[in-house]
């Protein structure tokens, strides 16, 4: 395909996106699902201490339009870590599917939404196929940037568009120097969701009581009480008992999945246990609609995170390093490379429901049945997991781990 040289019009890229093939058809989300799973609970487990959250599908859809631009043995390994084949169509349109997935999961009360965008140095070629795919696919635009002259402005200018599509929870994903004259491109995806709970918690029944953190102490925190039928039951992840949860949001699609170990000090092997297939035999369990006392505390986190560790030790690892990288597909050169890929997450947990949003970073550089019963007790009263799935697909859209509500 010939390369097409910045600064391009923008009919230009349409005229060449008028020339693609038309969209496959709709895939099995299914699919990656898996993938968006063992990604965002490995990335939770390597998050460190105190409360995480990350999305998954933001981190995903991320590594995806990276692998649109990657070859030979760098496009293999971010495949691995996608939990897909190496075959940059199929990731595509399955990218297209988690989008579509996203949209249906709206409803009149709940605001979710999925944001693409590449942002190019101005005097950066790009191959065509490469701009086509990302338009195409994931509907990222282009945007022309100052990165060699003015990098802080630069800067500013991503931050500024991260912020307005999260609702300005994130408002600065790129930490001052993370833009450097070298720096050729950026990718970045945010998510967005606020969503009320289908049957809110009542703010009378608010009260505080003991949670029990690492080390023993048990401050007092605010918990929210409901008690009705929801889905729940006793499960074994990995070598540890919990019990899990279901909390559905307005219009029953979307679900805040809960996990909480058996024992004060069960979360780092429940987390352990948590893999691409973490709800598979959870029906075989007895997990069901049931009677529940559900206890749940108030929660805030925030969590900027720096991914380059956690994707090497997961097999990502020529893509960072300069002179092997093979990232032909961006511009028809061997001169780029990833120089860093951040995240940020945020979530509130209130009596309402849940807003949450987390934003995605990749920079480039160049080298230089009913049952009576006696109601299931769920009190998430020491460190547990949690994570927002679409309950049809499995798509996990956040997934965390709360070690301390305050």
């Amino acid at each position: 395909m010939p390369r097409v040289s910045r600064p391009f019009a923008t009919a230009t890229l349409l005229a060449f996106v008028a020339c693609l093939p038309a969209p496959a058809a709709r895939g099995d989300v299914a699919a990656v699902a898996g993938g968006l799973a063992a990604l965002g609970w490995e990335l939770v487990r390597a998050s460190g201490d105190g409360n995480a959250i990350v999305s998954p599908a933001s981190v995903w859809e991320t590594l995806a339009m990276t692998h649109a631009g990657a070859r030979g043995e760098t496009a293999a390994e971010i495949a691995h870590v996608l939990g897909m084949p190496d075959d940059r169509e199929q990731i595509a349109a399955s990218a297209a599917d988690l989008r579509a997935l996203v949209a249906e999961a709206k409803g009149e009360k709940i605001r979710l939404d999925i944001a693409n965008r590449i942002w190019v140095e101005r005097t950066q070629k790009l191959e065509a196929s490469f701009t086509g795919l990302l338009q195409a696919r994931y509907a990222a635009a282009a945007g022309l940037v100052d990165f060699m002259t003015r990098p802080e402005d630069a800067r500013t200018q991503i931050n500024t568009w991260v912020g307005e599509h999260t609702a300005g929870k994130i408002p600065e994903l790129l930490p001052s120097g993370s833009i450097t004259a070298q720096t050729r491109i950026v990718l970045t995806n945010a998510v967005y969701l606020k969503a009320p709970w289908a049957k809110p918690f009542e703010k009378s029944a608010t009260q505080p009581a003991a949670f029990t953190v690492a080390g023993g102490d048990k401050p007092q925190v605010p918990f929210m009480n409901w008690s009705g039928k929801l889905v729940a039951g006793k499960v074994v992840v990995g070598e540890a008992a919990a019990t899990v949860c279901e909390i559905p949001y307005e219009g029953g699609r979307l679900a805040m999945v809960i996990v909480v170990p058996d024992v004060a000090d069960g979360l780092p092997r429940t987390l352990g246990g948590l893999d691409r297939d973490w709800r598979a035999q959870w029906n075989d369990a007895g997990v069901r609609p049931r009677e529940v006392n559900l206890a749940l505390p108030r929660w805030t986190a925030r969590k900027p995170i720096s991914l380059k560790e956690s994707l090497v030790g997961m097999g990502m690892k020529q893509a960072f390093v300069a002179g092997e990288a093979d990232l032909s597909g961006i511009d028809g050169a061997r001169d780029l490379f990833v120089s860093a890929v951040v995240h940020e997450g945020f979530v509130d947990v209130s009596e309402e429901g849940t807003e949450a949003a987390a934003a995605t970073g990749l920079v480039v550089g160049v080298t230089s049945a009913p049952i009576r019963e006696e109601p299931l007790e769920v009190k998430a009263d020491h460190p547990f997991a949690w994570a927002i799935v679409e309950r049809a697909s499995g798509v996990v859209l956040f997934a965390g781990a709360v070690r301390h509500p305050r």
